[in-house]
């Protein structure tokens, strides 16, 4: 009955914000039309983009949940969810627009009504979650739970009793547990594990069971969500183990086999594919562009003492593997040679070798590096598939034979001309912090982020900022 009652609740919720989004798009389309400029246009493409928005923000709402009676849920979570829904609903009232060759939409009615639709359902969904957390500390709308318990799950049980607006009301507690027998019993009915799980959720009025053992039992658990599904009855797991699990796990499938999979590097497919294409086209567009620049910098290398015009230097890449990262030369044909009569005078910690003042580097060197346009012959790395355009630095293999275990992880994505450290300081930043900027760009990347430092690459080339 409770989850008859919620689909039907869910449903309307979903119904009432398509409605208030009808309403948002007339509130826009009146407010232009009294206060900013005529719209004018034609009046039925107006009445059809009415009636397209329904279907499509019913649709969108209930996609991503939004008409959900939400229990426990952070309030940045739900503005994402709508921004996200608002963007997409907009943008497919956009492509139906293009189709049905209507040109007489006003844009100044769109944009307003972006922004007056989002800001109205977030109020109506923020306010929404108040009033159910008011009724459900006051003991409406709960939900009835019976704990699997041992010693370390007083956390949890304390806090649902203490999170009344949670709206969960403590059935019963199952556990042998002579401190949760001692803590709990007084004020629960604390229950024996020999007791029959199938009788309980059978026989008694329970909508969930909460397994929140700090060892896990593989059988045990299985029995319990088998018991429970055979009934409709919800079943939660809450255990350290799957804090480790948050990092970024999903389910997979091998040939129709489950698999657990925990990746701590981008996983999403889609963008992942956008920024190789987004490599291969900038990386062609870029060559074919400064050929006339590399042309002149090779001569001028060439003329400067002779010597080869690229380096090419063994780095390692993603996940470990070498190539040979391609640079203009700037420094004197034997600079490795000279390496170790210079091991004194390095100037930054960690196995990486720098010296602001590299005597090594030669005149024209000096100058490629302060632009960075000893860099530019990595573009065809990246046309080779062996590098990105952002990325954290490729080092070289010295290098990582010293790295501590945690800062191997800057291998796991393929390396790139620039990253945050090209463009925050670079030999000023110790080697640890510089270690840590690159996990900070895997563990937060996005598309956003890699167009974002390709933007900030391009200020450092033009101001001289690098070293």
């Amino acid at each position: 009955m409770i989850k008859q009652r919620e689909t039907t609740l869910e449903k309307f919720s979903i119904a009432s914000q398509s409605l208030i989004t009808v309403g948002c798009f007339l509130v826009a389309w009146w407010f232009c039309e009294q206060f900013i400029k005529p719209v004018g246009g034609n009046l039925k493409e107006y009445k059809v983009v009415l009636i397209l928005i329904l279907p499509i923000w019913f649709f969108l709402l209930d996609q991503f949940g939004l008409g959900r009676l939400v229990r426990v849920k952070m309030y940045s979570a739900l503005v994402v969810e709508y921004i996200t829904v608002v963007v997409i609903g907009v943008g497919l009232l956009l492509v139906c627009m293009g189709m049905l060759d209507f040109n007489s939409i006003s844009r100044s009615v769109l944009a307003l009504f972006f922004l007056v639709n989002l800001f109205t359902l977030l109020i109506y969904k923020l306010l929404a979650y108040r009033i159910m957390k008011i009724f459900r500390g006051k003991g409406y709308n709960t939900r009835t739970v019976m704990i699997i318990a041992d010693k370390d799950s007083y956390y949890l049980i304390d806090r649902l009793v203490n999170t009344a607006d949670w709206g969960y009301r403590i059935w019963a507690i199952m556990s042998d547990s002579d401190y949760i027998k001692a803590k709990y019993e007084k004020k629960y009915t604390v229950l024996p594990e020999s007791e029959n799980m199938a009788d309980l959720v059978d026989g008694k009025s329970i909508d969930e069971v909460m397994y929140c053992k700090g060892t896990l039992n593989q059988e045990e658990i299985k029995k319990m969500i088998y018991t429970c599904a055979e009934v409709g009855v919800v079943f939660r797991m809450q255990s350290e183990f799957l804090s480790v699990l948050s990092l970024r796990s999903r389910l997979s499938y091998f040939n129709q086999m489950p698999f657990l999979t925990v990746q701590n590097t981008p996983g999403n497919y889609l963008a992942l594919k956008i920024k190789i294409f987004f490599d291969y086209l900038v990386a062609s567009i870029i060559l074919l562009l400064i050929s006339p620049v590399m042309l002149l910098i090779a001569t001028l290398i060439k003329l400067d003492d002779g010597g080869p015009i690229f380096f090419a230097q063994k780095r390692v890449g993603q996940n470990g593997r070498r190539f040979p990262c391609l640079k203009f030369r700037t420094m004197v044909t034997n600079a490795e040679a000279l390496k170790a009569s210079l091991m004194e005078q390095n100037e930054q910690e960690g196995p990486v070798f720098k010296i602001r003042k590299d005597p090594r580097v030669t005149r024209i060197g000096n100058f490629l590096r302060k632009t960075s346009l000893d860099e530019l012959p990595q573009f065809m790395n990246v046309l080779r598939g062996e590098m990105s355009i952002v990325g954290p630095r490729p080092p070289v293999p010295a290098e990582v034979a010293q790295y501590e275990r945690w800062q191997r992880r800057r291998l796991s994505m393929k390396p790139g001309i620039t990253c945050i450290w090209q463009v925050s300081g670079r030999n000023n930043i110790p080697f640890e912090q510089w270690m840590k900027m690159d996990l900070q760009y895997i563990d937060s990347w996005s598309l956003k982020l890699d167009f974002i430092l390709f933007l900030k690459t391009i200020k450092v080339m033009i101001t001289g900022d690098g070293q």
